[in-house]
């Protein structure tokens, strides 16, 4: 496995259970203190709007260090997310691992993290954590966002139907990062780079991005065959990110 700088979610993949298809872990103390993104990431966590509908309240998110979503079964009817976090506001239904650790579960599923044991947790996956890893350039010193995930036919399934296209990834991993400007490596197998390309090019044209003025370095990301499948290396400079982050500061999420 590739030797990589440790990023904010290594001290709380060891809390998971393994066997989980997809896995986002959010660097916030990171993002806050960025001095290009700080305010849009201060404004998201701790201001009111949460923007991914699995995460916790804002309310729980604020002064929260770091976010760890795992998601297992995916496509299946038993699935089901374990949300670990460090540092927050512990909502009533969290349940408390150490003083500053707490997880947000489905019914029925806190014994099962509760159980966790040194050396059979999700970070003991060697396969997603090698290619957690690989994606992650040898330089990095941090990441803002990591994710790994491994697709079965149930996840593949629902892919195909989200994203209304017949090819579906097998597995995915990505690594994202500021500092003045911003990178993002992302890797998906199983795809070839027709595919990879497409999806893309979907991603410039939303509305959104182009209202903050981000479809140029999106439409201009370079997507290679690699391992099995493509790969994407998106870099949007200082004064386009800076420009980006002053829209959204004017006029709200667009």
């Amino acid at each position: 496995m590739p030797t990589r700088a440790a990023t904010a979610g290594d001290a709380l993949l060891p809390r998971l259970p393994p066997g989980a298809a997809l896995v986002v872990e959010l660097d916030l103390a990171r993002l806050r203190a960025n001095p290009a993104v700080g305010a849009v990431a201060r404004a998201v966590i701790d201001g009111g709007a949460a923007p991914v509908d699995a995460v916790p309240s804002a309310a729980a998110l604020v002064d929260a260090d770091a976010v760890v979503l795992a998601a297992y079964a995916v496509g299946r009817p038993d699935a089901h997310t374990l949300t670990v976090v460090q540092g927050g506001h512990r909502p009533r239904d969290g349940v408390a691992l150490t003083d500053d650790v707490w997880v947000l579960t489905d019914e029925g599923e806190a014994a099962a993290i509760l159980a966790v044991a040194p050396g059979a947790s999700l970070a003991d996956d060697a396969a997603l954590m090698a290619a957690r890893a690989a994606v992650m350039p040898a330089a990095a010193e941090g990441a803002a966002i990591r994710v790994a995930a491994r697709f079965d036919d149930d996840a593949r399934r629902g892919l195909r139907e989200a994203l209304e296209t017949a090819a579906a990834p097998t597995a995915l991993a990505a690594w994202l990062d500021v500092a003045d400007d911003l990178a993002a490596i992302v890797w998906v197998d199983g795809v070839d780079v027709g595919a990879v390309t497409g999806w893309r090019d979907r991603l410039a044209a939303v509305r959104e991005v182009r209202a903050l003025g981000l479809t140029p370095p999106l439409a201009a990301a370079e997507v290679v065959a690699t391992r099995g499948g493509a790969t994407a290396t998106i870099v949007i400079g200082p004064g386009r990110l800076a420009r980006a982050v002053a829209r959204w500061q004017a006029h709200g999420e667009p």
